[in-house]
């Protein structure tokens, strides 16, 4: 009996560890990975971009502007670093800002400013354009994989459900994933 035990004590963890990890992957196939893995930097390719033109690459950040067009959307993003999964990670470091453009519709009303997203696709030509009143270079993708990464739940989207972004802190953090939160708590339904 205690073999039996012994045995399913070291394997559930390991089990349980690979069911994890699994459920944190990137939303893009292995296929995609391993064609972008030995990618130039976004730096690099804003510094030159016609240099890359053709060149697969992943990139990803927040949305600033989408426009609908006859020919498709063209939706302009604020580059940010990616994490494990493929999200963007949001920082004050930022490598600058992309099109993209994707010769299907998107609905501006869900790809709109401040939404994240992580887009495959490859290098094209440059587009001149401002920010402001400053002149900008923006490399241009053209996408194959555009993927809307989804808002983060609780009482941002709506008061009336019950918050399902808590996580327990480490002490002097509180419960929540901001300092000074209150502990878990359900919002009635109004």
């Amino acid at each position: 009996m205690d073999r039996l035990f012994g045995y399913e004590r070291k394997t559930i963890p390991w089990i349980a560890l690979a069911v994890l990890l699994a459920g944190c992957g990137s939303p893009f196939p292995t296929e995609v990975k391993k064609e972008v893995r030995a990618q130039p930097s976004f730096g690099a390719i804003r510094g030159s971009p016609s240099a890359y033109r053709g060149r697969m690459v992943m990139f990803g950040g927040v949305i600033t502007k989408a426009t609908s067009r006859k020919e498709g959307t063209l939706l302009e993003v604020l580059e940010e670093r990616l994490d494990g999964s493929d999200r963007p990670i949001s920082t004050d470091k930022v490598g600058g800002r992309f099109l993209v453009r994707n010769t299907t519709f998107l609905d501006p009303s869900l790809y709109c400013e401040g939404r994240e997203v992580t887009v495959v696709g490859r290098i094209a030509a440059p587009q001149g354009g401002k920010i402001g009143e400053k002149p900008y270079t923006y490399p241009v993708i053209a996408a194959t994989e555009v993927y809307l990464w989804p808002k983060y739940g609780g009482q941002r989207d709506s008061p009336a459900l019950p918050r399902r972004d808590w996580v327990w802190g480490y002490p002097g953090k509180g419960w929540s994933n901001t300092w000074g939160s209150v502990p878990p708590m359900t919002v009635p339904p109004q």
